[in-house]
Order: structure tokens, then C-alpha cells, then sequence
């Protein structure tokens, strides 16, 4: 679960350290307090995508960070695990962003990371309903998502499965149309192909050669110099006439002296020793460079000869890369392809053969995938009913509706129908509701409310919270568009879902919450002529005040006495379902083959 977030100048919020309870919190305050801009900042360090001006203004960077206790979330350690980046025997996972001059940097329990590893995790820890999600239903090609997210393990296991083999035929037919080009366009690359290879072939180019040129052409350009240099520094060590004493006699010479003179100090035997071996060393150098001078060039044609090489490669380097190891490997690369383009009749047949194999295992396992998509739609349409009904829509209808399209590209199904696909299989689904009793169930879009499209969201959100491993729920004004009986249903709602998972809920309805086992409110402050967002955890009296304004009445005993009663009816509520949810749990230890599978 969540327990920590830390945000530094993000929004209004110049510093805020929230420590997060297990159970059902809720966030409340007056319109425009900024209740929602914590959730954008929990958004934040879980990656998602946010403006970048959400820096406070007179700050360059902002920095948000929220601290998980993972103990329950296996998946999310699994994915750290993989990646390196578990602390050994700790179940705590820290994930953070920083944002500046419109870029973020992301840390994994305080180690750099990159946005697809934390997105990664995330999604196995926190699943955020953003203010105004719900709208998210009246787009048909969501419904699908909604529908999976409801299914068992092995659903979304065959659905991972399906997903695999799906891309391994999109990978073939991809392929497969790449050599199924224009017959013109073929030979016409062919023909690219071969000259590029031919002229690169032709240069017979060596890795190290054109370093090794260009240490040729210097001493090409300076002979002169080099046999000058060379000849008067031989010179100099071994003499060139009678008359002059050379380096290395007068080293020999030098040493004799002070070995004729050694027995009077024997010190003088160590430096006699060591101009004996500066002689000989003097000697080997000697012999050495006049090898060298030996092999001085003074050929102007061999410069001449150079200078081409390097040209050569020049133009080479300037069409096939920057150096020789890129052109060769540009070289590599053109004649795999030619010999792919050559060989394209051959490999368009067994590729052929391959992509209908392809096809057929792709297409028997989204024959499956919808045969369990038909099972769960079932379910689904029986569970959202119960779920509606307990939030004020007993007489609703929901439906799952299904379809396909045919394709002469897609997969061949087991009944020998070739249907369009995608990732996530050949169904088509929109959900119908029939919201009151006597009407036909119609497109969501089409009948429902605001406050009847939130409700259904919930339902959705219950369900598949109720069988999935997410661990914190959070939801931002879920309640928008209700009121009433409805407003109250869904703080009971939020409450029994919080029995087996965190759940934190930004509201403006006091029904909604009463039934909170913790209360945070929001408020601005101005300080130095700076707007600032503080948050703060209600004492029992001050809930008492706040959910009295809430209801819109903070003045007098009566309205304190409302809100009283209300908290006293929703903690009775509250108890009742934790004593139900730990005898369900206890159950469901003793007798794990009975645990029912959502």
C-alpha cells in the first residue's frame, strides 16, 4: 500500500510529507482547495503524463515521491527483482520523479530508472481513477479494457498468451509484405545493392588501414626532416670522424676513469657501473635508428600513392559511414539484404506456409480468448446488476455486446472464418445499459447520466479491484453527478471495497465521507503573498465540523448533531464489514479450494 508521499514545489504545493493508513481515506475541503492536485502529483511519480508547467512558479525543479509497502504486491518486487534494483529482504519500493525546464528524471528506490520501468511497476501498486475518468465509458473501444481487467489470472494469462503469438504472426506478414514488393522495385534495388557492395568490395578496405596511411603519409611528407634528424643524432652517439670523441666512447671512456679509481672508494664502482651501462644502451640506440634511417622514404610517387588510398576512403566513409568499421559494416549489411532480395521467391514460399501456421495458432488461441470473454461477459452483466443495485439503480440492465469483422489479412479461425485482429484478439465489445425498467438497453453513451455513468465506472473499478492485485484505489470525486440515498451507497460502497484494499477518494459529499476510517482536509493559505496548499489529518471534532460544512450547514448544535450521527451510523457500518471481511478471510485460509475466483 501506499505510505508515504513526498511533494516539493509542484502546483501550489511547496511542501507537503503525507503519511498514508491502511483502510478508507478521504480528502475534502472547499471548491478550488487543490484536493485534486495531490492525486496529479501521486500521478506524477507513478509516471503518468503531466504538464510541464506544474513546476511552482519561482522554483526550477519539483520533485514527487511516493513510498510503497510492497508486502502484498508480488508482481511489482518481481518486475524490481528483474531489473536489479530490489533491496535485499526489504518490500519497500520508492519511486520518484523530478521535473525541470520540462523534463523529468525518474528514481527507482532512490537509483536512476527510465519512465518504462516505473511505469512498469506502478501499475502493479496504484490504480488511479482521475476526476472525470468515468467518461472514459462513453468510448466504445474501452470496453474491452473494462471487460479483461474483470477476468481471472488465467484470463489475463491466455489474453497475455494470445498477445504473444499474435505479434509473432504481425512480424511475419510484415516480412512477408516487405518481399512482396513491386517487381521494378526489386530489380531496382538490386542494382543499388550490387554497385554499392562492388564498389566497396573493390576498395578491399582493412579495419586499421587508414590510420596506419596516415602515419605513412607524415613520414612520407617529412623524409627530409626525419633522415636530417635521424643522421645527426647517429652521429652524435657513434661518431662520424677520428677527430670527435662520439657519445658512447666517451661514456666507455668515462666509465674506465672511474674504475681505475675504484679501489680507493667503492662507491665509485656503482657509478663506473652505470655509465658502463649508459654506453651500451647508447650503443642499441644507435644501431636502432640508423635501422630506422635505413627505412626513411624519399618517394614523392609513394606519397602520391597514399594520398589516392586515403582518398578512396574518404568517399567511402562520406556515403557509408563515418569510418572504415561503418562501411564495412554497411557493406555486411547490403549484401545480407541482397542475398535476402535473391533469395525472395524460395523464402516468399516458406513464409508463406509460415504465416498461415502463424495464423492458425493465433486464431485458435482468440477462438479461446473469446469463448472466456463470452463466459466473463456473463458474469460481468450479473455482478455490475448486484453492484448497480446496491448504489441506487436496482432496475438497471447491463449488457455485453460482441462482434467481429471479417479480413482477408487476419487470422484463420478454428471454423475457417478469417477475422480482423489486433493485440488484444478479434472481439469487438460495447456495453449496453438499460438504466430504468421498461427501456431497451442502449449504447452507454446514448442513456446514461454523469452521475449513472460514475456509477457504473464504480462497479467496474469494485470488480475488478476485488480480484486483481492491485493494492491501492484511488479515486478522484467518483461521486460526481450523485447525491442523496446514491451519495451514501457509494461511501458504503468505497468502504466495503476498502476491506481488502487501500482506497483513497478526493470528495465533496459528506455521505460519501462519513465512511472513511481516516479524514484529511485541504486548505490554502497565503504567506508572504504566496498561495500554499496544506493538508491535515481531522481530529474527531473536527471531522464532526467538517462534514457539517460538507452538508452545508456549519452553524449550530443541530447540524453538529447531523454529522455526528451520521460518522456514529457509518462506524457501525464500518465495523460490521471488518468483522464480515476478517471471518470471510479466516474462511477463506481454512479452506483455500474454496476461494471463489473473480
Amino acid at each position: 500500500m501506499l505510505t508515504e508521499l513526498t511533494v516539493h514545489n509542484f502546483a501550489l504545493i511547496d511542501e507537503l510529507v503525507l503519511q498514508l493508513k491502511p483502510g478508507y481515506t478521504v480528502l475534502s475541503g472547499e471548491t478550488g482547495a487543490g484536493k485534486s492536485i495531490i492525486v496529479d502529483a501521486l500521478n506524477a511519480a507513478l509516471g503518468e503524463r503531466v504538464s510541464a508547467d506544474v513546476v511552482r512558479g519561482g522554483s526550477e525543479v519539483s520533485l514527487t515521491e511516493a513510498v510503497f509497502d510492497a508486502d502484498d504486491s508480488p508482481a511489482a518486487l518481481e518486475v524490481l527483482q528483474d531489473s536489479g534494483l530490489a533491496d535485499e529482504d526489504d518490500a519497500t519500493i520508492i519511486l520518484s520523479r523530478e521535473i525541470a525546464s520540462g523534463r523529468s528524471r525518474y528514481r527507482i528506490n532512490r537509483r536512476v530508472g527510465t519512465l518504462g520501468l516505473l511505469s512498469e511497476i506502478s501499475r502493479h501498486l496504484a490504480d488511479i481513477h482521475g476526476q472525470h475518468q468515468h467518461q472514459s465509458l462513453l468510448h466504445e473501444q474501452n470496453h474491452l479494457h473494462f471487460l479483461d481487467e474483470s477476468g481471472s489470472t488465467d484470463h489475463l494469462e491466455l489474453l497475455e498468451r494470445y498477445r504473444v503469438a499474435y505479434e509473432q504472426f504481425a512480424a511475419a506478414r510484415r516480412e512477408l509484405r516487405s518481399l512482396q514488393m513491386d517487381e521494378q522495385e526489386r530489380a531496382r534495388r538490386l542494382d543499388l545493392l550490387a554497385y554499392q557492395t562492388n564498389e566497396i568490395e573493390a576498395a578491399e578496405l582493412q579495419t586499421d588501414e587508414e590510420e596506419q596511411l596516415y602515419t605513412r603519409r607524415l613520414r612520407l611528407q617529412a623524409g627530409e626532416k626525419l633522415q636530417d634528424a635521424i643522421g645527426q643524432a647517429v652521429a652524435l652517439i657513434s661518431g662520424t670522424d677520428d677527430a670527435a670523441l662520439a657519445a658512447k666512447d666517451a661514456l666507455h671512456e668515462a666509465a674506465s676513469r672511474l674504475e681505475t679509481v675504484a679501489t680507493v672508494d667503492p662507491e665509485l664502482a656503482a657509478s663506473a657501473a652505470q655509465l658502463r651501462q649508459l654506453a651500451y644502451q647508447a650503443e642499441e640506440a644507435a644501431r636502432t635508428l640508423d635501422d630506422y634511417l635505413q627505412g626513411v622514404e624519399l618517394d614523392p610517387s609513394a606519397l602520391e600513392q597514399v594520398e589516392a588510398r586515403l582518398d578512396v576512403i574518404s568517399g567511402l566513409k562520406r556515403k557509408y559511414g563515418s569510418d572504415v568499421a561503418e562501411v564495412l559494416q554497411f557493406l555486411d549489411r547490403a549484401q545480407a539484404e541482397a542475398q535476402r532480395l535473391a533469395d525472395s521467391s524460395t523464402r516468399l514460399e516458406e513464409l508463406d506456409e509460415h504465416l498461415q501456421q502463424l495464423s492458425r495458432d493465433a486464431g485458435a488461441l482468440a477462438e479461446r480468448l473469446s469463448r472466456s470473454r463470452s463466459e466473463l461477459a456473463l458474469r460481468l452483466m450479473r455482478e455490475v446488476a448486484e453492484e448497480l443495485g446496491q448504489l441506487g439503480m436496482a432496475e438497471a440492465r447491463v449488457e455485453v455486446q460482441f462482434d467481429t469483422q471479417t479480413d482477408p489479412d487476419g487470422l484463420l479461425m478454428p471454423d475457417g472464418a478469417s477475422l480482423h485482429a489486433g493485440p488484444d484478439g478479434v472481439d469487438r465489445v460495447r456495453f449496453l445499459l438499460g438504466a430504468n425498467p421498461g427501456e431497451p438497453v442502449r449504447p452507454l453513451a446514448k442513456v446514461a447520466s454523469g452521475g449513472e455513468l460514475s456509477r457504473v465506472m464504480l462497479a467496474l473499478k469494485s470488480l475488478s479491484a476485488r480480484g486483481g492485485t492491485v493494492q491501492t484505489i484511488v479515486f478522484d470525486e467518483i461521486d460526481v453527478g450523485i447525491g442523496g440515498v446514491t451519495a451514501q451507497r457509494v461511501g458504503e460502497k468505497l468502504m466495503r471495497l476498502s476491506c481488502g484494499a487501500q482506497v483513497l477518494c478526493v470528495t465533496h459529499l459528506p455521505q460519501v465521507a462519513s465512511y472513511a476510517d481516516h479524514h484529511l482536509v485541504v486548505e490554502k493559505s497565503v504567506a508572504d503573498g504566496r498561495t500554499r496548499l496544506i493538508v491535515r489529518e481531522l481530529d474527531e471534532d473536527e471531522r464532526v465540523a467538517e462534514i457539517a460544512r460538507m452538508y452545508g450547514d456549519q452553524q449550530g448544535q443541530a447540524a453538529l448533531e447531523h454529522a455526528r450521527e451520521a460518522l456514529s451510523q457509518a462506524a457501525r457500518l464500518r465495523t460490521q464489514a471488518r468483522n464480515q471481511s476478517d471471518r470471510a478471510n479466516r474462511a477463506n485460509r481454512a479452506n483455500p479450494s474454496k476461494v471463489k475466483q473473480i
